[in-house]
Parts: structure tokens; sequence; C-alpha cells
């Protein structure tokens, strides 16, 4: 009888994708973070709008990226306008390319190791407490409702606008226009980016990652949707997040090995 045809033996572990424990786990997981996920979208959905302020603000955005040189948002969506089959792309990489991602992303990794998915995630949800406190203390308009509100500094609205390829669903309660800083569209998908790279040490896989970001970046300024400035805040949310928890995991880590030698 060959080595394949003895049965498990007791003890023995099954493999990953016989492990009932290991998907119940995977699933807790996975609820878990829908759940936080729509409290999320419901905090940042149900803040009033602050037209006057969120305006204002935008316009000091501008402002100070004027000074500095790094106004070109305008100019980028420019060069694309005239040629359709990009915008196209960039329509749909801005509709398509941001949950839809993340989602396929966090089952990757919830599945391959639950751990290192809980670390991303709760990266996500520290990132997500000081996004709903900045929205909430400091509207910003996106680029492309600036013209509606009486300044017109040449942005198109190529997602929301009657001649979009892309349709965006976003249910009415979990909408809020000027949400625009900081732009997690961006740095979601530039926390995806990390969560790939640390957890793959093929190249050619990491090379898609920073792939994955640099193209939303590109979709987010051709659309109109945020400035430079809103997209560069929302990585340095994230970053900061990470840095938080991954503190806080390591203090953790040290309190349960005092804890067992003190057991010793």
């Amino acid at each position: 009888m060959s080595l394949a045809a003895h049965p498990r033996r007791q003890g023995e572990l099954p493999p990953w994708y016989a492990d009932r424990g290991r998907w119940r786990l995977v699933a807790a997981e996975i609820l878990g973070t829908a759940a936080i996920m729509t409290v999320y979208f419901l905090l940042r959905g149900v803040r009033p709008d602050d037209i006057e302020d969120s305006v204002g603000r935008s316009l000091a955005v501008i402002h100070v990226e004027q000074r500095i040189g790094l106004f070109q948002e305008v100019h980028i969506q420019e060069w694309f306008l005239p040629h359709r089959w990009a915008i196209n792309v960039a329509n749909l990489v801005y509709a398509w390319g941001h949950y839809p991602v993340l989602l396929a992303i966090a089952l990757w990794l919830v599945v391959k190791d639950p751990l290192r998915f809980r670390f991303v995630r709760n990266v996500m949800l520290v990132s997500a407490v000081l996004g709903i406190a900045t929205y909430w203390v400091l509207p910003a308009a996106p680029p492309r409702l600036m013209e509606i509100h009486g300044y017109d500094f040449g942005f198109t609205d190529t997602v929301h606008g009657a001649a979009s390829n892309a349709y965006y669903f976003q249910p009415g309660p979990f909408v809020n226009d000027y949400a625009a800083l900081p732009s997690f569209h961006f740095g979601w998908i530039a926390l995806a980016s990390a969560a790939i790279w640390v957890n793959t040490t093929n190249r050619w896989v990491r090379a898609g990652a920073v792939g994955l970001s640099l193209v939303m970046w590109w979709a987010i300024t051709v659309t109109g949707n945020h400035y430079f400035f809103d997209m560069i805040f929302g990585g340095l949310v994230v970053a900061v997040s990470w840095m938080v928890v991954a503190t806080l995991s390591q203090v953790g880590w040290r309190e349960r090995v005092a804890e067992l030698t003190r057991r010793r």
C-alpha cells in the first residue's frame, strides 16, 4: 500500500483547504470587517453638507499647491480628455479598481494568513477613524464639484457625468460628496499595495502592487476626483495608522511573552 493510501494519522493537521476551523476564522474576519466598513460609510455619509466651508478648504488646498508648483491636476486631465479610450479606462479604474480590488486582496490575504489579514484590517480601521474625524472637522470639495460652486479651474467630471461609461454605484446613506480629504480612494489602494508587498517575495507580484497604486493615482487625477494633496494626505494617514498598529501589536506581543514568563 502506498503512503498516500494510508488514512490520516490521529492528531495530524488537515490541509488548509480542508481545515474547517480555519474557514470559520476566515468567515468571522470577513463578516467583522464588513460590519466595520458599514459603520464607517454610515458615519461618513450622515455628515451634513457644509458647502461653503468645503469649497473654501479646497480653494486653500489649490492655493497651497499653486504656491509650491504642485497644482498640475487640471493640466494632466487636459492631456487625456481628447482621448476617449483613456478616459473610459480611467473611469473604470476609478469605479471598479477600488473596492472590488480591495475585496479581492482581502480574500487572498485572509485565506493565506488570517493573522496578517487582521493586521492590515486594523490599519484600515485606524485610518478610517482618523478619516471620519477629518471628514467631519475638515470637509473638502473634490475638483469635479468646484465649477458648480462658481470656481471653474477647468476640471471635468468624467465619472459622474452624462457621458460616463462607468456605473459608479453608491447607496444614498453612504454618499458624502464633500469627504475628499483625505483620499482613501488612493490611500487604501496604497495600503493594499503595501499588504501585497510584505506578504510575498515574488518580484513580479511586488511590481504589480506598486503599479496598482500608480494606476489608481493616474485614474483619480484624470477623472478630476481628488487633488494631489488629498492623495498625499490619504497615504500619510495610512502610513501613520500602519505605525500605530505595528507599535500596539509589538507591545501586545511583549505583554504576552512577559505573562508566559511569569507563569513559568
